[in-house]
């Protein structure tokens, strides 16, 4: 991870010269908040952290359901991941070992493993254009985050501190034509996200929101943890499908 955050980095002034000639409203407090917060992930050489997501969907009856999701992710740059996610629907697991990328479900004890590109970034990037899976809070990792949301937004703000879940956190908004997004940050130790919450302002204003718990910072974490060992029952499926 550390190899990708200068880039992020040096990158920002020209970005920033460039969204202000196209009347973007972007608010360099915010800009600064995002790079600590880049900047702290790109220091990693390991981490691990708990997600706990909420999404929101239309119900019967005009009503709003709420679908709750917890994630365990490890990862180990620039090429090991792990992802177990449990909800009322889903139990899963993802293991990404810099070759290969293993999909298992707990609940239909089957799993389907493919060839994966060496490095984190590439093998989310590949997942998601190839089999529209996408993995929680990437984005956050990706080197190129704070430039992103530059690129991708019209208006970006500091909001100032607030008080969550008893941390005081830095607060700051980004918002375009399609969504408006929260971003809530850590003051204290570590600048690490805390919660991000997103508003959809076409799909009548529902919302996803993820609040980030129990990170570990530089843990010992064995290749054994990245590797994908199927139970002696388990089902073989050939092939993910594919995105059309």
């Amino acid at each position: 991870m550390k190899k990708y955050i200068t880039m992020c980095v040096l990158g920002i002034l020209p970005y920033v010269t460039l969204a202000q000639n196209e009347d973007k409203k972007i608010d360099l407090d915010a800009i600064l908040l995002f790079d600590q917060m880049g900047e702290a992930i790109g220091e990693l050489n390991s981490v691990s952290f708990h997600l706990s997501t909420i999404t929101e969907e239309p119900g019967t009856d005009k009503d709003i359901k709420k679908l709750y999701n917890e994630c365990d992710v490890k990862m180990v740059g620039p090429d090991k991941m792990s992802v177990k996610q449990h909800s009322m629907d889903t139990h899963s697991a993802y293991y990404y070992n810099g070759k290969v990328i293993t999909y298992y479900s707990f609940k239909e004890n089957n799993y389907v493993t493919v060839e994966a590109p060496s490095n984190i970034i590439d093998m989310i990037d590949f997942m998601h254009d190839n089999f529209s899976m996408d993995f929680p809070a990437a984005d956050f990792f990706y080197p190129t985050f704070t430039d992103d949301i530059i690129e991708n937004f019209n208006s970006i703000t500091y909001i100032g501190l607030e008080l969550l879940g008893g941390v005081e956190c830095n607060l700051a908004k980004i918002e375009n034509e399609n969504v408006s997004v929260k971003i809530w940050i850590s003051a204290e130790d570590h600048t690490l996200p805390k919660q991000f919450e997103i508003t959809y302002k076409k799909k009548d204003n529902l919302k996803f929101q993820a609040t980030f718990s129990d990170w570990q910072l530089n843990p010992e974490l064995n290749d054994d943890i990245f590797e994908f060992e199927p139970p002696t029952s388990a089902r073989l499926i050939s092939v993910l499908i594919a995105k059309s």
